[in-house]
């Protein structure tokens, strides 16, 4: 037959050079499921009509799609003098097919599809070793923990700017430490907060030695798991620009810069244990929970209050500020945790004036000065090492992509249909809104090629599938969770969720009047 013949001779012949990079191939794939799906599309083709003897087929050896077709475009027909044949070839992703399946497509309005059975879904374990042996690399996730013990075990680093190289620190650091708990004082509260008379005050006292104890000191930089806080002393070029507004004097029971620990700790533990302020993490241990469980001395309630009384009175007011703030995390603020008394400042490079971070300061207060004496800045913003993008670099997995999107996954907990309204952390002014449809796609995109790339291996990668508007053209009618982001991340982030709806054919790009982008992990 015609379509037979023109099938032999499209093996053989190169892709017209119009067809080049204008076709875009998308590969989706949810967990659990044996089926992955390719969508093939440009901007002007109507596959539905000009697609005539379409024809897909698999080059298992080359790891290709091959796509053929008659292009029934009348136009291109009289203009040539001949029926143009078009072949795409479409590199298929390192995944187990069933190759006894037969491959299944048709063509659309807009866009060509093609369905492939798996033997095993792309999240079973099976596959997934399999890609993390081969590329381990690209498939490390965002591990605070990980980060925490490779900074430890370098001896030291300098912090530069990644996107101009320039060096932020004046020193090797080398004193590394988790960031405190957000959630410590309600895990006090939990502990203390049902016991008998007013001996649960005792967790405002806890409250308030860990708040007084709370500052930058020198040469330690406190990790979470979107930011390295760092003592403004150990930042080059901007001690001038602003000075510490923490007044730690030792009558308010604070630390000197570069110790780690209150002056007071001491006599804080009956069996002189260190403060939970020293414990890094912000958890409580076993030796403070049975110095302090005095359930059978209830002569010792009326004395614990009084004392937790006074340390909460004796907070510095700015201190006071940043308790109704929080202490961890500003990269993305949930609604509980976000301050009217504390501004968060935007910090940009010395060198090139990029955003890299952030610092807490009190409302009002001059010179805009940071409450704790420290700046955050953004892993995705960073690096360890002085070339950007070397392999020595402990944050080059961070992008402002994945944080905020593993952030999403964990705000959202595994729930579906999890709508989330980002405001400006500054203004308080709604920005978008995002609604989790899928947490468990894999997925690939590129342009066609006519060539066959050698060593070229397509990997899917895992991303969060979510419908994305703006607030000024729809109305937010939903919203279980409010988060907080910095004005420079929010419009990085609009552009990202934007940019990823063009990765779809148009007919599938629009649902419940939102769009469908995706975000990676």
């Amino acid at each position: 037959s015609h379509c037979s013949k023109f099938r032999n001779r499209a093996i053989s012949m190169e892709q017209n050079p119009k067809t080049q990079t204008k076709w875009r191939y998308t590969w989706e794939a949810q967990s659990h499921s044996p089926n992955l799906r390719l969508f093939l599309f440009d901007s002007i083709t109507n596959p539905k009509i000009n697609c005539k003897c379409l024809d897909v087929s698999i080059i298992l050896g080359k790891s290709k799609l091959l796509v053929t077709w008659i292009d029934d475009d009348e136009a291109t027909s009289e203009e040539k003098g001949r029926e143009e044949v078009v072949s795409l070839r479409v590199p298929v992703p390192r995944v187990l097919l069933d190759a006894e399946s037969p491959v299944n497509f048709r063509a659309l309005e807009d866009h060509i599809e093609v369905r492939l059975v798996l033997l095993l879904p792309v999240d079973h374990p099976l596959v997934s070793d399999f890609n993390l042996a081969t590329d381990s690399e690209k498939s490390a996730p965002l591990v605070m923990d990980y980060d925490l013990k490779t900074l430890s075990s370098l001896g030291g680093v300098h912090i530069n700017c990644r996107n101009c190289s320039n060096r932020l620190t004046k020193r090797l650091l080398s004193d590394f430490s988790e960031m405190p708990s957000i959630n410590w004082r309600e895990s006090a509260d939990n502990w203390f907060g049902n016991c008998c008379c007013s001996f649960g005050r005792i967790s405002e006292k806890m409250v308030a030695k860990y708040t007084d104890s709370y500052t930058c000191s020198s040469g330690l930089c406190l990790l979470s798991a979107t930011t390295v806080l760092v003592s403004k002393d150990d930042l080059i070029g901007i001690v001038n620009q602003f000075e510490s507004s923490l007044a730690l004097s030792s009558d308010l029971g604070g630390v000197e810069l570069g110790s780690r620990r209150s002056e007071g700790s001491a006599d804080f533990h009956e069996n002189g244990g260190e403060s939970i302020c020293g414990t890094s993490c912000g958890k409580v241990d076993d030796s403070m929970l049975r110095c302090i469980d005095k359930a059978s001395m209830p002569e010792c309630c009326a004395h614990e209050s009084h004392a937790s009384s006074e340390s909460f009175q004796q907070l510095t007011l700015d201190k006071k500020y940043l308790l109704d703030g929080f202490l961890e995390d500003v990269f993305m603020a949930k609604a509980l945790n976000v301050s009217k008394n504390v501004e968060w400042i935007e910090f940009v490079c010395p060198e090139c004036s990029s955003p890299i971070g952030a610092y807490p300061s009190g409302c009002g207060s001059n010179g805009k000065k940071p409450i704790d004496g420290g700046v955050r800045l953004f892993k995705c913003y960073v690096s360890t090492s002085s070339a950007s993008g070397d392999t020595s670099d402990v944050f080059r997995k961070y992008t402002l992509e994945r944080m905020f999107t593993n952030q999403l996954v964990e705000c959202a907990k595994e729930e579906l249909s999890f709508h989330v309204l980002v405001k400006d952390l500054r203004s308080k002014s709604p920005l978008f809104h995002i609604v989790i449809l899928n947490p468990n796609t894999w997925t690939s995109t590129g342009l066609c090629s006519s060539r066959d790339e050698a060593g070229f291996t397509l990997e899917l990668t895992p991303v969060v599938k979510v419908l994305f508007s703006d607030c000024v053209s729809s109305l937010v009618k939903k919203i279980d969770e409010e988060v907080y982001v910095l004005k420079g991340q929010s419009e990085e982030l609009i552009e990202l969720l934007t940019n990823a709806t063009k990765l779809l054919p148009s007919s599938c790009a629009y649902l419940q009047g939102s769009l469908v982008s995706s975000m990676h992990l």
